[in-house]
């Protein structure tokens, strides 16, 4: 076999990061070919300027792409909600029917 990614892909588990410990900056997902999904992580660029590895993980179905994003991604707190923008009143240029009809 080629690796841990090749073992991750036949076993369907996590390959351990170089950098037991590190959260990823980001993690960007696609379909896997064969079903599923692939997460693939991005760390920060280190501090002497080398550039990390990036890491892939299969992940077999939603529920389980949802369970790794918040292993690894879940440590921040939510967003803050933002008031939707106040609707005005229906007009013709709004699409509403027009006044006096």
């Amino acid at each position: 076999m080629k690796s841990s990614r090749a073992n991750s892909h036949m076993g369907g588990g996590k390959s351990k990061s170089k950098k037991s410990g590190s959260k990823p900056h980001s993690i960007h997902v696609r379909r896997a070919k064969s079903g599923g999904f692939v997460a693939e992580h991005h760390h920060k660029m280190a501090d002497d300027g080398s550039m990390p590895e990036t890491e892939e993980h299969v992940l077999p179905d939603l529920q389980s792409l949802q369970s790794h994003m918040q292993e690894n991604m879940g440590d921040q707190p939510p967003a803050p909600m933002t008031p939707p923008a106040a609707a005005g009143p229906a007009g013709p240029a709004a699409g509403g029917a027009p006044a006096g009809m």
